[in-house]
């Protein structure tokens, strides 16, 4: 397997993951949990997420734009907790601006291993460690 494959695999799995975890924070945000709300989740960040999991998968597809628009998107995310941050202290805007931040590094990273992919003409990796796992586990089970 190319290097270059896996990291772009991997970053495009880490923002699909990403859109799904927010997704799901927001629903619950709407029907049963005010203290989420109060945190930024809800509507306006169902529709974040929704358009991360489609850059995620653009990513996988070797579209080189959806990594450039989720490296924007990650990038103003980090600027947006960082003012928060600033502005109230709280120990979840850090949180969420240091994973912010580090999702848009990897992000950066990757901008020159997509660029060879693309020379290549080799598509990322889309393999999913959670989704082997469950796999082998499944095997082990009906097996063992």
């Amino acid at each position: 397997m190319v290097p270059q494959a896996q990291k772009v695999g991997k970053v495009a799995n880490l923002v699909i993951f990403l859109g799904i975890l927010g997704v799901i924070l927001s629903i619950i945000a709407l029907t049963i949990s005010n203290s989420l709300a109060q945190r930024g989740y809800g509507t306006l960040y169902i529709l974040t997420g929704m358009f991360m999991i489609g850059l995620g998968y653009g990513i996988r597809h070797r579209y080189k734009y959806c990594l450039l628009a989720a490296l924007i998107l990650f990038l103003v995310l980090s600027c947006s907790f960082l003012y928060r941050f600033v502005v109230h202290h709280t120990t979840y805007l850090l949180i969420r601006l240091s994973l912010s931040t580090w999702v848009s590094y990897r992000l950066f990273q990757s901008v020159s291993s997509m660029r060879i992919l693309i020379e290549t003409n080799t598509f990322p990796d889309k393999t999913n460690r959670f989704i082997g796992f469950l796999s082998r586990q499944k095997k082990h089970d009906n097996f063992g």
